[in-house]
């Protein structure tokens, strides 16, 4: 790929947090980014017909996860969107909150590119290790020619871009030995507040980046009240011994920062957005 790119990202629902589409102009290659909670609103979308490979992402237990699969419409003429559906309904891969699809206007991806391509992503994301990557088996990348390989690998380039602009750097490997960036002082604190209006109050937490995770700082507010939804592992970290009359009364660290803040709230949180500056700004604007 050129080292001067256009992209073009069309917000199909007017906001970044909906679905995305993106493209460049005179290729082929299409990427949508869908919510989870969004598939019902693809129904129109004729390119999610198509074949194409796909990407699952969530978090659960505090680890960052990651599916790649691949659909074919010539095997069930619905392609992608009915292959995402699909996994909607099943409890096998239930930790995912959003898809990223890599498609083309014009159908020309076959079984043995499709096959190709969930194969090299699999195996990138797996190399790198910044999350867990949970397919069973190991896609086989079929035989394909040198020139197609050449056409493939340009497309790979294309998705890397892409995840990696709207910050899935799963291909990256991290820098273990590089400390966080500092900011004024030799620690980021972000601050969290929630109001339960069950309880008819607010709870109010601190945590910090550390080079290693995100820690939830010792006397933070825990709310009481926990959803169904939670893991066994995280219902576990709540009502440990670090946890008395409602405060935490020891540090602890996670993986990520929406595992911080399902901790304090209970409940399933976007950490990205629930962890601020003092300043008010969310945590993902800040990085």
């Amino acid at each position: 790929m050129a080292k001067s790119t256009t992209i073009n990202l069309l917000l199909l629902d007017g906001t970044a947090s909906g679905r995305i589409k993106f493209t460049i102009s005179s290729r082929q290659g299409i990427i949508f980014k869908i919510p989870r909670k969004d598939l019902a609103k693809c129904k129109e979308r004729i390119e999610l017909e198509n074949d194409g490979v796909y990407f699952l992402f969530g978090e659960e237990d505090g680890k960052q996860k990651i599916y790649v699969g691949q659909a074919s419409s010539r095997k069930n003429g619905k392609g992608i969107l009915n292959r995402l559906n699909e996994h909607a309904r099943s409890s096998d891969k239930n930790f995912w909150t959003e898809a990223i699809v890599l498609t083309t206007s014009d159908n020309s991806f076959g079984a043995t590119e499709i096959s190709w391509l969930e194969h090299k992503f699999c195996n990138m994301a797996i190399k790198a290790g910044r999350c867990e990557v949970v397919n069973a088996n190991d896609p086989s990348p079929g035989t394909i020619t040198e020139e197609k390989a050449s056409d493939l690998e340009d497309n790979a380039e294309f998705v890397q871009l892409i995840l990696s602009s709207i910050g899935y750097k799963i291909f990256e490997p991290p820098q273990k030995n590089s400390p966080p960036p500092v900011v004024g002082t030799d620690e980021e604190i972000f601050y969290l507040t929630r109001k339960i209006k069950k309880l008819g109050r607010s709870f109010n937490a601190k945590m910090k980046r550390t080079a290693t995770g995100f820690k939830v700082l010792a006397g933070s507010e825990i709310c009481p009240l926990e959803s169904n939804t939670l893991s066994a592992s995280m219902k576990k970290y709540r009502h440990s011994e670090k946890v008395a009359d409602g405060h935490l009364i020891e540090d602890i660290e996670f993986n990520s920062p929406s595992a911080a803040a399902e901790f304090v709230i209970g409940n399933n949180a976007n950490g990205n957005q629930e962890w601020r500056t003092h300043d008010g700004i969310p945590l993902k604007n800040f990085l």
